[in-house]
C-alpha cells in the first residue's frame, strides 16, 4: 500500500509520543486492531465519515466504545484525527507507522510466494540468508500462489525477485518470439 504524505505525518508524530512514552509495541497493535475495524466495518466507518453527525458526537461516541479498553494516547489519537476529518486514513496511518517502528527496530519485511506451503527448515534459511545479508532481523511473510507452477518470488519492500517456473517460461517464450530464425538454417536437410 502507497502512503500518502498525510499519513506520515500523523504516524511520525504518534511514533514520536509512543517512543518517548516508551509504549511503541502497544500503540502499533492498537493501530492494528483500529485499521482493521475500519476496513472491515462499514457501520463503524460510515457513522466516523458521515458529514451530518457533528465531532462531538464522533467523539463521545469513540470514547464510549474505547475508553479503558486502548490507551489514552490512542484514544486521544483517534478524537484528533476526527477533529481533522482525517480518520479515513487510519489504514495509511498504520501503514506508516509500522515503516517506522520497522526502521527503529532494525526489521525488515519480506514476503515469500510459493506453489505450496513452505517447511520450516526452508522458511528458516531463507530469514537467515536474507537477514545475513541486509542484517536485520527478517519478518516473514507466506503467500501461497499455486500460478507460479514452482520456484519462488521474494519482495522485500520494493525489490522483488522473481525466481517462479512461470516467469522463467514466460521469459523462454519471449525469447523464442523475438529470436530471428533464417529460413534457409531452419529447413536445411
Amino acid at each position: 500500500m502507497a502512503v500518502n504524505d498525510v499519513a506520515r505525518v500523523y504516524a511520525g508524530s504518534l511514533f514520536d509520543i509512543a517512543e518517548e512514552r516508551k509504549t511503541l509495541e502497544t500503540t502499533e497493535e492498537e493501530l492494528k486492531v483500529l485499521s482493521e475495524i475500519f476496513a472491515e466495518e462499514d457501520d463503524f466507518r460510515n457513522y466516523l465519515s458521515a458529514p451530518g453527525i457533528s465531532i462531538e458526537s464522533k467523539k463521545e461516541f469513540i470514547n464510549k466504545i474505547f475508553a479503558g479498553k486502548l490507551s489514552e494516547t490512542t484514544v486521544n489519537f483517534l478524537n484528533l484525527l476526527i477533529d481533522k476529518n482525517r480518520q479515513a486514513v487510519i489504514g495509511e496511518i498504520y501503514e506508516a507507522f509500522i515503516e517506522l517502528s520497522d526502521i527503529a527496530n532494525n526489521r525488515q519485511r519480506v514476503t515469500v510466494v510459493t506453489q505450496s506451503s513452505l517447511d520450516d527448515s526452508l522458511r528458516e534459511k531463507i530469514k537467515s540468508d536474507i537477514s545475513r545479508k541486509t542484517g536485520k532481523e527478517i519478518l516473514l511473510r507466506e503467500e501461497v500462489d499455486e500460478s507460479i507452477f514452482g520456484g519462488i518470488i521474494i519482495k522485500i519492500g520494493d525489490l522483488v525477485i522473481d525466481g517462479s517456473l512461470s516467469k522463467g517460461l514466460q521469459n523462454i517464450r519471449r525469447n523464442l518470439l523475438n529470436s530471428k530464425v533464417r529460413s534457409e538454417v531452419a529447413y536445411e536437410d
